[in-house]
């Protein structure tokens, strides 16, 4: 069941672009579409946490932290999934492993080590590979969507250096600070877009997206890590990406060179040697892996 459960769950991460664009082609633009998606968790878990206010006594730092990172994380990761590459946004993101080495070098004085040191090299040369496509790589390569990725990645890094310097604060009140950071930071992008202006019938489709895939999607993928060792979690994860292009494949006529392949299979293998070393709790944030041990 673990083992389905985070399939399953890493399907749906893997598949979000879909329905985004779905939305985003009837009528509720993508800055839109993310407030309200969020707006329909935040609600709820806020008015659960409100009523366990005296647990956020002496975590304002982490609050306001996850709330600024924790949501720009998942705020540019969907705008960049609405209009760009899939399977190039998706790698782009896998990053963020590789910049947990220098977060945590920085902020909490580990040693990088020569796991680090090959895992930086690794992903720097796949992320040349999947810009440039071999064709020598350049700042200009890089488009709005992919700067949108990999700042998501980064943001996600630093989302974790600040769970793991506060083990305390409990899960539910981590994504209910995460989901209004979502909110706040998706309102100024919707201001730059045209009015939604969705048919009545898919606010239905709306509230199912919200609740049964987004937070369906992390309680799968929540329920199977908990269950599994790390390094098993940390082979399944990749999954996702996988997911992700076969459908954009199927669905988008999105087909990835064989450069760009090459490039995903560094990238992964440097998420995969970064994700090994824990061996602590897998926590989520917006669903994707994150631990509380060290990277």
């Amino acid at each position: 069941m673990p083992i389905i459960a985070l399939l399953v769950g890493s399907s749906l991460w893997g598949v979000l672009w879909w329905p985004l664009r779905y939305f985003d082609a009837a009528g509720l633009r993508g800055a839109w579409l993310i407030l309200a998606v969020y707006l329909l968790l935040a609600i709820p878990a806020g008015l659960w946490s409100w009523r366990r206010r005296h647990e956020l006594r002496q975590h304002g730092r982490t609050l306001v932290g996850l709330l600024l990172l924790g949501g720009w994380t998942n705020v540019a990761f969907m705008l960049a999934l609405v209009h760009g590459e899939v399977i190039r946004i998706l790698l782009l993101f896998y990053l963020s492993p590789v910049w947990a080495i220098f977060a945590a070098r920085i902020f909490l004085k580990e040693a990088i080590g020569w796991r680090g040191g090959l895992a930086a090299l690794l992903a720097v040369s796949g992320s040349a590979l999947v810009v440039s496509n071999g064709q020598g790589f350049s700042l200009a390569d890089l488009d709005t969507n992919d700067l949108l990725a990999i700042s998501s990645g980064l943001a996600f890094a630093l989302s974790n250096v600040i769970l793991r310097a506060d083990t305390v604060l409990g899960d539910v009140h981590r994504a209910t600070a995460v989901w209004w950071g979502c909110v706040l930071i998706a309102l100024p992008f919707a201001f730059f877009q045209y009015s939604p202006a969705l048919p009545l019938p898919e606010y239905g489709y709306l509230l199912a997206f919200s609740w049964l895939w987004i937070a369906g999607a992390t309680v799968a993928v929540q329920f199977g890590v908990a269950r599994m060792p790390v390094s098993v979690s940390a082979v399944i994860m990749p999954f996702e990406v996988i997911v992700g292009a076969l459908s954009a494949w199927w669905l988008a006529g999105e087909a990835p060179t064989l450069l760009e392949l090459f490039g995903g299979i560094l990238i992964l293998l440097a998420a995969l040697l970064q994700i090994t070393r824990s061996h602590g709790h897998p926590i989520l944030l917006g669903g994707v892996e994150m631990e509380k041990g060290e990277l």
